[in-house]
């Protein structure tokens, strides 16, 4: 063949090294550009399509949440397309609803047509506080800083605060949470000074609002210029406001607030419990949004940290830093990656000669570097999946420059080098190497449209996968043939040991292999039923749950978090002696190990109350080279020997790296009826029957077990009086509950300030009975003489899904001891069908994250039906055939074999992310030409 009939790209760019060359340089150069700006996070950004509306009405009840709030914006809402779900918490003074939009609509659209329809509500009570709608973004955890000193809380509190201030205005960094306690101004005013000035609470907030302002006058015009009049007395000291008069006489006598009331000036009322390790400590919190990079913010924050200068006794730790985390992984990555590399160099180092090894191993740097640089424009981040994906190609993004390369190097041994040579081999493989690549591009090509809640991963894997072979294509295409085309290759002489690497290795090939393989195909109808029956016993090691399969394996956490969730009844010291119960378990557990194994499994312990009814647990344990166990069966351990506790709604001990569920839901079921006593009896006779079922635990509820609450009936005097029940009902929640009298603005700080009786008459039920409520006529009276009090169950919480009312139970599977398919038909086929015979009027759905794990694995089957039939349709093209595709494509059940048999020799989980490296290298063999 001439020179003039070698035509197409392979020809030009073999005959043009220039365009070869800068075309290589110009992905290369770009490449590593990309790679110093791409962003670097631990996990891929996930896109959340919820919205989220919460409101507060203070002092109302459960029920007047769900009516006069949720029922009104479900209603709202109901015409409003691509709400797919819709969950409603009702609580006592707030209310929270959950909207999670489909994921084809745009989410700022949608929320601009939610905020309109909300708006339009226009029978909402008149005290409850504006609503707020927004977009839940997502937000990756990158520092967790904890400031520690011997010094109380309140004194930590604000230095806390101007560290926080200060490391938000770090340039990289945009989000920091601070937990300080809330302040406020209490004032609080006993029954018997009311009586005894004749005053009502309201009264009392009216004469502070009088005289705590700071309001604008108008203007003066002079001759000079407009002066504006301004009155400046807004109150913002605990001292100030005791200055405030509160009554006036006729003869100049004035009582002042400070006269009536005891005013404190400091935080939030509650108990408060801040531990590090045992010391004072206020904990602040570094994210990254998904525009973020981790890393900078890690190192902005850390320089600022070794420059910032502390009183004396007061220090800042580190206890989470998930850059060292990434980078840990990252740097295990790489070495993975750099090995691999190594040994692809030195197998192609002995099966090819050495400077085309060179040559083919070029085309790993390429192709990853071409990766990088596109992987912005895709969105796709640097983060432990994609680096997984660069791992996962290593060996396929070679493979198609290694016939490219073997196919010229035949041509160059045959017949000399030279440009035409080279040519004439690449030519001759292109086009199956070209749809050999192709074909692996189609598996991984319908997992760009996953929908689930693990779609940020599938994409991450597959963009790179895809674009490391698609920069595979043109560098073993168009800049591998220039280079060999100007290669050299010397003889190999026969005293080498290539020459006597390759006389045995051929020797093998075409003696022992090949007489092997005739008789294979001799007795291929019997080495065919030895396949089929491998590989039926290959399913059986599946179906009999000797492997097990999961769709992403749980990976073990360096930093587990404990979640206590009380009641909403409950005060706020049984939340601490939670947190000192938990903290206690912890201690014990890493005492018993270290008395077992000589080493410590825990390094630092965070433990903190977020509200009444919430808490948070942080343990940092010790490096993994030396712990002893893993965070699972550190944390299987703790929950062995967790003691009942009272009070407590839910305990969730978060111990993988990539939690399913965002409360420990494994499983849930949702359990719906229009009465919400039987609902409430079906959801704990169904955790009655869960309880110490094998393999589950973290068992939780939204039933509060313990709710109870004081109903009051007025007595005929009462209304002969003129009360009413709105009456009575608003002066005691101004008296017990507290009603806001106005909101300061304090070194940068909203204070809310507040008048309510004093503690001691609040936390008394007896004292309920002598609480003063004002007639219309002006005169007092004790709520005891005017209604009756009694004490009966009730409701703190409502919960609704889809706008009815229902209860939540849900848990965690131990995937170590039991299967959680298995378990999910257990319960469906038992505690389910009983409960249902129990309750006929309350319906039951499934949810959490298997099911919706169930959903996903249906996805990738259909996936995985689409890429077979993108493959067959890639065969069939260049074989012109629709038979021989599907013969080539019958040997990738068989490979399947080998695969469960190494998942079983090496107690590995066959995930979706295995099943990808297996498919991969599957297709690509059984099309390489």
């Amino acid at each position: 063949m001439t020179e003039q009939q070698h035509k197409g790209l392979i020809a030009y760019f073999a005959r043009t090294p220039v365009a070869a060359n800068l075309m290589m340089m110009f992905i290369v150069i770009m490449g590593a550009v990309s790679y110093t700006s791409i962003q670097r996070q631990m996990f891929p950004n996930i896109e959340i399509n919820y919205i989220n509306i919460t409101a507060s009405y203070p002092g109302a009840s459960v029920l007047d949440i769900e009516e006069n709030i949720i029922i009104k914006i479900e209603d709202a809402l109901k015409d409003v397309n691509g709400i797919k779900k819709v969950v409603s918490e009702a609580k006592r003074s707030r209310a929270r609803m959950s909207l999670e939009i489909d994921k084809k609509l745009d989410l700022d659209d949608t929320l601009i047509k939610i905020k309109e329809k909300v708006d339009a509500i226009s029978d909402f009570p008149d005290d409850m506080k504006p609503l707020n709608v927004r977009t839940f973004e997502f937000k990756q955890d990158v520092l967790q800083l904890v400031l520690v000193g011997n010094r109380t809380v309140e004194e930590l509190a604000p230095l806390a605060r101007k560290i926080g201030d200060e490391i938000r205005n770090l340039p990289p960094v945009s989000t920091v949470n601070v937990w300080t306690p809330t302040p406020e101004i209490a004032i609080e005013v006993s029954p018997d000074n009311l009586r005894k000035y004749n005053l009502t609470i309201q009264q009392v907030k009216n004469a502070i609002q009088s005289h705590s302002l700071s309001i604008s006058a108008g203007q003066v015009n002079t001759a000079k210029g407009i002066i504006f009049v301004r009155i400046e007395k807004q109150a913002k000291l605990g001292d100030t406001f005791s200055r405030l008069p509160i009554i006036t006489g006729n003869n100049g006598a004035t009582v002042r607030l400070g006269d009536i009331a005891k005013i404190k000036d400091g935080f939030t009322e509650r108990e408060r419990y801040v531990k590090y390790s045992g010391m004072n400590a206020i904990s602040l919190s570094v994210k990254a949004t998904k525009n973020e990079n981790m890393v900078d913010i890690a190192e902005s924050v850390n320089k600022y940290l070794e420059e910032k200068q502390l009183p004396a006794g007061v220090r800042i730790e580190t206890i989470v830093d998930m850059t060292y985390y990434l980078n840990a992984r990252l740097d295990m990555m790489l070495k993975n990656l750099l090995q691999g590399a190594i040994l692809v160099a030195l197998l192609l180092g002995i099966f090819l000669r050495v400077k085309l090894a060179f040559w083919v191993m070029m085309g790993l740097p390429v192709a990853f570097l071409g990766a990088v640089m596109l992987m912005p424009v895709m969105g796709v981040s640097i983060n432990v999946v994609t680096l997984f994906s660069f791992i996962m190609v290593l060996g396929i993004v070679v493979d198609d420059a290694i016939v490219i390369g073997e196919s010229a190097s035949v041509e160059i041994e045959k017949h000399g080098g030279g440009v035409d040579n080279v040519i004439r081999g690449a030519q001759r493989v292109a086009t199956p190497a070209t749809f050999g690549v192709l074909t692996t591009i189609a598996v991984f090509s319908p997992f760009l449209f996953s929908s689930g809640g693990n779609s940020a991963f599938f994409f991450g894997i597959a963009a790179v996968a895809i674009l490391c072979l698609a920069f595979s294509l043109v560098e073993s295409k168009l800049i591998l043939p220039a280079h060999l085309a100007h290669v050299r290759f010397s003889d190999v002489s026969e005293t080498s040991w290539r020459f006597k690497f390759n006389r045995h290795f051929f020797g093998f090939v075409n003696g022992t292999y090949k007489r092997f393989l005739t008789l294979c195909l001799r007795w291929r109808w019997s080495v065919l039923c030895i396949f089929i029956g491998l590989l039926v016993l290959s399913v059986g090691l599946v179906k009999g749950g000797f492997i097990r399969t999961t769709l992403v394996p749980k990976v073990p956490h360096d930093f587990p978090v404990i979640n206590i969730t009380m009641g909403n009844s409950t005060a706020s010291e049984q939340t601490v002696n939670a947190i000192k119960t938990v903290v206690g378990v912890i201690e014990q557990v890493d005492k018993d190990v270290e008395k077992e194994t000589g080493l410590k499994s825990i390094q630092d312990l965070l433990a903190f109350n977020r509200s009444d009814t919430e808490a948070t647990i942080v343990v940092k344990l010790a490096d993994e080279n030396e712990r002893p166990l893993n965070a699972f069966e550190i944390s299987r351990r703790w929950r062995d020997i967790m003691p009942a506790m009272p009070g407590v709604q839910s305990l969730v001990i978060k111990d993988t790296v990539n939690a399913r569920g965002e409360t420990g839901d494994d499983f849930g079921f949702l359990l719906f009826s229009n009465d919400i006593a039987e609902v409430s009896r079906a959801g704990r006779y169904l955790m009655e029957q869960l309880s110490g079922k094998e393999g589950i635990y973290d068992l939780s509820s939204t039933i509060d077990l313990n709710s109870q609450e004081l109903r009051l009936s007025l007595k005929p005097v009462a209304y002969d009086l003129g009360l009413t029940l709105k009456a009575v009902g608003q002066q005691l929640s101004e008296g017990f509950y507290g009603t806001e009298v106005q909101k300061v603005l304090r070194d940068g700080e909203e204070v809310a300030v507040k008048v309510r009786y004093p503690r001691n008459i609040r936390d008394s039920i007896a004292s309920l009975q002598y609480a003063v409520i004002t007639t219309p006529a002006g005169s007092q009276v004790m709520l005891g003489d005017i209604a009756n009090v009694s004490m009966v169950p009730g409701t703190s919480e409502i919960r609704r899904e889809n706008r009815r009312r229902g209860v939540y139970v849900y848990g965690s599977i131990d995937e170590e001891i039991v299967e959680p398919d298995d378990v999910i038909e257990s319960m469906k086929n038992n505690q389910l069908k009983d409960l249902q015979r129990r309750f006929s009027n309350t319906t039951i759905e499934l949810s959490g994250a298997v099911e919706e794990e169930r959903k996903e694995r249906n996805e990738q089957l259909g996936f995985f039906i689409a890429a077979l039939i993108l493959v067959y349709i890639l065969l069939a093209v260049p074989l012109n055939s629709y038979w021989q595709p599907l013969i080539i494509m019958s040997v990738i059940p068989f490979s399947f074999i080998g695969a469960i048999w190494a998942h079983f020799a090496f107690n590995v989980d066959i995930s979706m992310t295995s099943s990808l490296v297996w498919l991969r290298r599957r297709v690509l063999l059984s099309t390489t030409p």
